[in-house]
C-alpha cells in the first residue's frame, strides 16, 4: 500500500508523514531528504558554487545518484537516513543552506528521474508513506492515498521561523515570509515536477491545526478512504 502525503514549505507534512507510518507501522518515504543529499554532495564532494546547482553535470549526478552508493534507509527508530558510500551523511543535510539548495537542484530533470529509482524501490519492498512535492503526482501516481497538506504563508512562515530559530539561525518574520514565499514560487515554477495538488488527492489546510490534530484528521482520511485499522 502506498500512501503520498504532498505540500509546500513548512506545512507539517514531513512531520505528519513520519507519525503517519509510525502509527501504521509501514515504512516512511522522506522524498526531500535524497534532495538534501544531492545538493550536500554536489556542494561538497564537487566544490559547487550555489548558481551551478541548477544545472549540474551529467557525469556528476551519475556519479553521485548511484544506487549502489547512494542509499536511503528508514530504521527500526523511525528515523530515515541517508547513507553515501558507508557514511551516514544525515547530519550534514538539515542546515538552511542546504535547504535552498536542495530546492535549487530539485528543478533539475535529471536529478528527478535518477533519483526515482530509488524512490520507487522502497514502495516495492514495503508499504509506505511517502512525503514530498510531487510523490502523489510523480513518483507514485498510482499510490492508494493521496492527501495534499498545507497551511497559509503567514503560518508556515513562523513555523519555518520557530525551526530554524531552535537550530540557532535567528530570522525576523518578513525575512521568513521572503523565504517561503521564493521556495513556493521555485516550486510551483520549475519546468519538471512542479508543486501541485493531484486531481485525486484530498485536500487538508492545517492553517489552525497543530500537529497531534493534523495527524489525527490525515488518519481519518485514510481510515474512511481505504477501511484499513490504524492504532
Amino acid at each position: 500500500m502506498i500512501i503520498t502525503i504532498d505540500g509546500p514549505a513548512a506545512s507539517g507534512k514531513s512531520t505528519a508523514a513520519r507519525m503517519l507510518a509510525k502509527e501504521l507501522g509501514f515504512y516512511y518515504i522522506n522524498t526531500g531528504l535524497l534532495y538534501r543529499a544531492i545538493a550536500y554532495l554536489l556542494i561538497n564532494k564537487c566544490a559547487y558554487k550555489e548558481n551551478q546547482l541548477r544545472d549540474p553535470d551529467p557525469l556528476d549526478l551519475k556519479e553521485y545518484i548511484d544506487p549502489e552508493k547512494l542509499v536511503y534507509d528508514f530504521d527500526k527508530d523511525f528515523k530515515e537516513q541517508i547513507i553515501f558510500e558507508g557514511e551516514n551523511i544525515t547530519p550534514f543535510l538539515k542546515t538552511s543552506f542546504i535547504d535552498k539548495g536542495a530546492s535549487i537542484v530539485s528543478t533539475n530533470g535529471m536529478v528527478r528521474e535518477l533519483l526515482l529509482e530509488i524512490q520507487r524501490v522502497a514502495a516495492q519492498r514495503f508499504n509506505v508513506v511517502a512525503e514530498g512535492r510531487d510523490t502523489g503526482s510523480v513518483v507514485f501516481p498510482e499510490a492508494d492515498v493521496k492527501i495534499f497538506l498545507s497551511a497559509s504563508l503567514k503560518v508556515r512562515a513562523e513555523r519555518w521561523r520557530q525551526e530554524q530559530e531552535k537550530k540557532g539561525n535567528p530570522y525576523s518574520q518578513e525575512d521568513a515570509k521572503n523565504i517561503i514565499d521564493d521556495r513556493d514560487r521555485r516550486d510551483k515554477e520549475r519546468a519538471i515536477a512542479p508543486l501541485t495538488i493531484p486531481d485525486d488527492a484530498i485536500f487538508i489546510d492545517n492553517s489552525k491545526l497543530d500537529i497531534d490534530q493534523t495527524l489525527a484528521k490525515v488518519i481519518d482520511l485514510v481510515r474512511k478512504t481505504k477501511q484499513i485499522e490504524v492504532k
